[in-house]
Formats: structure tokens, C-alpha cells, sequence
């Protein structure tokens, strides 16, 4: 490629992550997503629905659980009348042993079950039945494929935008981080939450990644492809 060609592919993704960073500056929000439970702030909600607007092509969710995410990512499809594809999944678990049998084995110790979690349990439901109710009380169920089960054993197409809230720490990112590679296509937007100064070097480590900036635990970052 040519030094001129080179200098202006550079300049454009300058721009374009000037604008993931700073979408609408001062302006103010009040998300649908805000009355959904769960522990994503209203901060992070922001983030996810400004870069579902400046983002184009298929969407990846993995973790939705109670739909506070989800509801942010499809607020924005409904307000931008875009015709995106958006599936999102959560493991389906009903029990407090369904949760041991799994988080036990990945971090190799006993995990203690979230009060949320919990309750949700002693309904008899999954995370998904629960997110799917929230979603239609909010208008935004038509925006979203809800799935119940791993997308690691479920799914198998490539995304432009995925956000993935199921890599807190270092088990779980060497588990999940290697799926999501294949399931990204160059240049795919990756937005991971609860991302600590030691996670995010963690994933630029296992991937070709630019880390873009962190809002809230809201790590942003933008993958390169297959090295």
C-alpha cells in the first residue's frame, strides 16, 4: 500500500475512534435501560447504546442476564431504524447448583452465588425468561434474538460489535476470549465490562487488539484480526 494510502486509512480510524470517544458531548440521556436491574451503571448503558449508533453490521451479546445491557444496545436499533442483526445469550441456568456446576470448575474453587442471582433461582426461571418480560414491558423485545445457553456451543457467525460481560477475570478471559476472536470480523468493536488495569493487559496480550479507552468498568476495544 502506498505511504499516502497508508497515512489516510491512519487518519480516518483516527476520526472514527475520536467519535466512540466523545458522542454527543454534553448531551443528555434518560435510557429505557435505567429501570431494568442489574449491575451495569447508567454510565456504561450510555456507552453501549452511543456505540451501537456509531457502529454498523451484526451485534454479539454475551451475558445479558437480566436485560439492563441488552435494553441500552436495542434502544438504539429502535432509534435508528437501522435493520442490524442483534443476538444475544446468557447461560441458562435455573438452580444455585447449575451456577457451582459451572463457575466452579472455570476458577477452580467454590464461587459464592450472587443475592441477584439468587433470587432469580428461587423463581424457577432463567436469566433469559426474566430478560425477555423486561424487554417487552420496555418495547425493545423485536430488537433482540435472546438465547438461552453458551454461544460458545451455539453459535457460530461473525459479528461487527460484540459486548461481552463475561470476562471478569483471568479464567474467564482465557475460556471466552479465544471464541470471540473467531466470532469477530476485522475491525470488529469489542466492548468487555469489568475491566481492571490488569484485565485489559490480559486481553491485549491473547489478542490483536487497541485498547481505546475504559468508561466506568467499561473496557472499549477495537480488534485487528489474526495476527
Amino acid at each position: 500500500m502506498k505511504l499516502q494510502a497508508v497515512r489516510h486509512l491512519m487518519s480516518s480510524m483516527n476520526r472514527w475512534l475520536y467519535k466512540i470517544k466523545n458522542p454527543n458531548r454534553g448531551s443528555k440521556k434518560t435510557l429505557l435501560a435505567y429501570s431494568v436491574p442489574g449491575w451495569f451503571s447508567q454510565e456504561e448503558c450510555e456507552k453501549l447504546y452511543d456505540l451501537t449508533l456509531l457502529t454498523r453490521g451484526s451485534i454479539l451479546e454475551i451475558g445479558h442476564f437480566l436485560g439492563r445491557s441488552t435494553a441500552s444496545i436495542a434502544e438504539a436499533l429502535k432509534i435508528s431504524e437501522e435493520n442490524r442483526t442483534f443476538t444475544s445469550y446468557d447461560l441458562g441456568f435455573v438452580s444455585e447448583e447449575d451456577f457451582h456446576g459451572f463457575f466452579d470448575k472455570v476458577h477452580k474453587k467454590d464461587v459464592p452465588v450472587p443475592k441477584l442471582a439468587k433470587k432469580i433461582y428461587a423463581q424457577g426461571k432463567t436469566s433469559t425468561e426474566l430478560a425477555k418480560r423486561n424487554l417487552e414491558n420496555l418495547g425493545l423485545d423485536t430488537y433482540v434474538k435472546l438465547v438461552s445457553g453458551n454461544f460458545i456451543d451455539l453459535d457460530n457467525v461473525t459479528y461487527d460489535f460484540i459486548f461481552c460481560d463475561a470476562i471478569h477475570e483471568t479464567n474467564e478471559i482465557t475460556l471466552n476470549l479465544p471464541h470471540i476472536m473467531r466470532r469477530s470480523v476485522k475491525n470488529c468493536i469489542w466492548a468487555f465490562h469489568d475491566m481492571s488495569d490488569a484485565n485489559i493487559n490480559i486481553i491485549l496480550e491473547q489478542s490483536n487488539s487497541l485498547f481505546i479507552e475504559r468508561v466506568d468498568r467499561l473496557g472499549l476495544f477495537l480488534y485487528l484480526g489474526e495476527k
